[in-house]
């Protein structure tokens, strides 16, 4: 193969047009470790670790960051990273093998589309309070959360964003190794910060915030639902970064280190703070967490550990874009695609800036989509398809493959969703806090995720195999049709 053509092929691979091979994948253990932690430390772990200060002290704080984030860490990593770390798949390419291709562009919409333009928004929301939290510290500067100076650098994180997005995976690796391993440290000097002021024992003794209800175990749920949520957050994106690991173990095992340990800890300083100095905002407390000095160099690295999040996943959005919207948009200027992707997100910096201050309520709404994806991703990977994809199908024209189901669409895979989506509701209304007595047991994540799963798999059993629907392998048949990977160069292991 020409050096060009070696070129342009890495190019396509990397913005998900092809498969990755192994010798195409750039990150072994500790890049996407970097990678995971830069994701997962930004301002919205700490204001999460506030938002759980609201509902419940630090002592039943640190055990609800700790339940909620690894199980939504866990399960949202099970559904994406391990069969895209796998076969090397964009995310939403694979969705594809469970939802059909148009219902793999519903998918997109829902999950990407609409959160991503939020997150991107808060996130550049964050860094613009960030700054003038800065402005605030070393000048005469009123600080306003919806100032000019807020959007403005808000406005300019996008633009940031953007920029370095175009340049391609290889800038956001080097991106997140600097930027990540620095923030780390400055989490350890703000917990020992936080700990020099008031003793571990007068800490865990503060109360809560802000609770709602009367009963403690209401209090804790709601707690623990925040975070598990947060955990499930991560779903419409670790899968695109994943396919950029080494191997399936690579793209596992990071995530416990990087998005759960990582995250955990920004929770914790943010839960710790924000019952110490009584305000959950962290552009707030950290102004006086530990002086100007330090103030200056925690807001500053805050802000661009913003940058940094809104780096992977406007990347994984970009990615899974270009390969559900057609032939046009996969021929459209990779520049360009991510100059147009930025825009609603401006708009929303620009003109709806009270996003940020619906935070958490935002948050939580993504899980009750994010968890019952979760449970189809594991229902139809692990026990439908035993782990073993037909790469010719799940790339073949949409009229010739099999996992186009009706129309493109895969009605199971959709009415699991539904139901997975209304059940998490039933148990447990974000918008209002409305609950079940059944959400004090089991959070409405864990029901959601088990009943979409359990609807996916059983309706695939019945009703998949008479109507020829999606090549899954026979029951009696132990052996499925696969590609011959480690003919294209690909291992299983």
């Amino acid at each position: 193969m020409a050096k060009h053509e070696q070129v342009d092929h890495s190019l396509e691979a990397e913005r998900g047009d092809t498969p990755l091979l192994p010798s195409e994948r750039m990150w072994g253990f500790w890049e996407f470790t970097y990678a995971n932690s830069a994701l997962a430390i930004a301002t919205w772990a700490f204001l999460i670790g506030g938002a759980t200060a609201l509902f419940v002290g630090p002592m039943e704080g640190i055990a609800a960051i700790v339940i909620g984030n690894i199980l939504g860490v866990l399960l949202a990593t099970f559904s994406t990273c391990v069969p895209c770390g796998k076969y090397g798949t964009e995310q939403f390419t694979f969705l594809r093998s469970m939802f059909g291709s148009n219902g793999s562009r519903l998918v997109y919409v829902l999950a990407v589309v609409f959160l991503t333009m939020g997150w991107l928004a808060v996130l550049g929301l964050m860094f613009g309070r960030s700054i003038d939290g800065l402005a605030g510290l070393v000048a005469e500067h009123q600080t306003d959360p919806n100032g000019w100076l807020v959007l403005a650098s808000g406005f300019v994180a996008i633009l940031l964003t953007g920029f370095v997005v175009a340049k391609g995976p290889t800038s956001i690796k080097v991106f997140n190794t600097i930027v990540a391993p620095a923030l780390v440290i400055i989490m350890g000097v703000m917990l020992y910060m936080i700990l020099s002021k008031h003793s571990f024992a007068e800490l865990m003794a503060m109360p809560a915030l802000d609770a709602p209800f009367a009963d403690k175990r209401v209090n804790f749920m709601i707690a623990v639902e925040v975070n598990m949520a947060a955990g499930f957050s991560w779903w419409p994106y670790v899968g695109n970064l994943a396919r950029l690991s080494k191997n399936e173990r690579t793209a596992f095992w990071p995530n416990i280190i990087g998005i759960f340990g990582a995250a955990s800890l920004g929770e914790v300083v943010g839960l710790l703070a924000a019952a110490a100095l009584g305000n959950s905002d962290p552009t707030v407390w950290m102004t006086h967490i530990g002086g100007i000095a330090f103030g200056v160099i925690a807001l500053g690295f805050v802000a661009f550990a913003n940058v940094t999040s809104m780096i992977n996943i406007l990347y994984t959005s970009i990615v899974g874009l270009r390969q559900l919207a057609g032939k046009k948009l996969r021929e459209m200027n990779w520049e360009l695609l991510v100059l147009l992707f930025c825009v609603v997100p401006a708009l929303i910096v620009c003109f709806a800036p009270g996003i940020y201050d619906g935070f958490f309520i935002f948050l939580v709404w993504t899980s009750a989509l994010n968890s019952a994806l979760a449970g189809i991703g594991i229902a139809d990977y692990f026990f439908l398809r035993r782990q073993r994809m037909n790469l010719r199908h799940l790339y073949a024209p949409e009229q010739q493959s099999p996992y186009r189901y009706w129309k493109g669409f895969n009605p199971i895979a959709l009415v699991a969703l539904a139901v997975g989506f209304g059940i998490y509701v039933l148990v447990f209304n974000p918008q209002t806090l409305a609950n079940t007595t059944l959400f004090t047991f089991v959070t409405a994540s864990l029901p959601s995720c088990l009943l979409a799963g359990v609807v996916h798999y059983v309706l695939t059993r019945v009703l998949a195999e008479r109507m020829g629907w999606g090549a899954y392998p026979k029951r009696h048949d132990g052996k499925t049709e696969v590609l011959d990977l480690k003919a294209r160069g690909y291992s299983n292991e």
